[in-house]
């Protein structure tokens, strides 16, 4: 009786199926080691609200300066590119905006990046009659976006609610 061999599967590279997939893990566990020692995937950069001030504006459009705190709790200095984020302020869409303007962001440092911002006339008619309408004025906001990298490590998002005493200036310690 003839011995029948079978035939290895071999990918469109030509590495039989198990020497391929090792490959491939050996490569991905190597990108993933090589990712972590850069320090992506440590803590979450924190992003604060500072201030919002409004700027010359058009009837049905209403432009604000956005200042945003960027805190980086890692060990690595970041640069970035730029971000995108939507402002929520007690449950309603207040703004949104972009900025493509450069930065870095120090290892265990912060900075203030200024965003122009724009609002549509309804959204600001929408927030002064829910402001209006509250027995206790307050201002509850909701932050979130994402943060631009330079080079291929893409993008970090961010969510950040606060309240008016995050914004309003503290008593100092005498």
């Amino acid at each position: 009786m003839k011995r029948r061999s079978i035939p290895l599967m071999t990918s469109p590279l030509g590495f039989a199926s198990l020497r391929g997939m090792a490959l491939v893990l050996a490569l991905g566990c190597g990108t993933l080691a090589g990712c972590a020692s850069l320090g992506v995937g440590g803590e979450p950069i924190e992003v604060q609200l500072v201030s919002l001030t409004p700027l010359p504006s058009t009837a049905f459009e209403h432009r604000l300066r956005v200042d945003l705190r960027l805190r980086n709790p890692n060990n690595r200095a970041y640069q970035i590119e730029g971000l995108r984020f939507l402002l929520d302020v007690n449950g309603l869409r207040l703004a949104s905006g972009v900025s493509s303007e450069s930065a870095t962001l120090p290892r265990l440092g912060e900075v203030v990046v200024p965003v122009t911002t724009t609002t549509s006339l309804l959204d600001l008619v929408n927030q002064i009659v829910a402001f209006g309408q509250q027995p206790q004025p307050r201002f509850e906001y909701d932050l979130r976006g994402k943060i631009f990298l330079a080079g291929l490590w893409g993008s970090l998002p961010f969510q950040r609610q606060g309240s008016d005493k995050d914004l309003s200036p503290r008593p100092r310690a005498s």
